[in-house]
């Protein structure tokens, strides 16, 4: 009998271990950013510094780099070229390794719904966004990207640690500083 529920138990977890993350879905709302660059244009390798990234509840306090080529996202939080600015209409992009070079993104999957979210641009100019979800996409999934109809953060890597299968997706809404001009 004993054996019989050890079998059980070990089998119960191997089945949810490698059972397969379900992609989150493409919101209908969200709309593609003309000025939004392809992954692999040369603007998304400049690396120049147009801001800071902080958020207390998981100890990031980062300089955000132009570009999402890999030697930029190598070396800390980067902005993909094209999407909108800190406090901009539109959808402020930002990715960073979880488990390689200087790992900023470490611990994305720990931000809870309600945390805060400094966003300085290089000007000096602080917003803060509120985290309003968490989910999982495929590596394909660019929509997240996109635009939305109210300004927003997002912040991607991969997922889960240490693993290139999937990506986190944490989203934030704009509470303060929005840009007018």
């Amino acid at each position: 009998m004993k054996l019989v529920l050890r079998f059980a138990i070990v089998f119960g977890l191997l089945f949810v271990l490698a059972s397969p993350v379900a992609a989150a879905p493409r919101p209908e709302d969200l709309v593609p950013n003309a000025a939004r660059q392809a992954v692999f244009h040369r603007s998304q390798a400049s690396g120049a510094e147009v801001g800071n990234l902080r958020i207390p509840a998981i100890g990031i306090d980062e300089t955000i780099r132009s570009g999402v080529a890999l030697s930029v996202i190598d070396e800390g939080v980067a902005h993909w070229s094209g999407t909108a600015l800190a406090g901009e209409y539109g959808n402020v992009v930002l990715a960073g390794h979880r488990t390689t070079k200087t790992k900023p993104f470490e611990d994305l999957d720990l931000l809870d719904t309600g945390d805060l979210v400094f966003v300085t641009d290089g000007s000096g100019f602080e917003v803060m966004y509120r985290v309003s979800g968490t989910f999982i996409v495929d590596p394909e999934d660019l929509w997240i990207t996109y635009d939305s109809p109210t300004p927003t953060l997002t912040m991607f890597a991969c997922h889960p640690k240490g693993s290139e299968r999937y990506r986190i997706v944490v989203t934030a809404d704009l509470v303060t500083g929005r840009k007018v001009a």
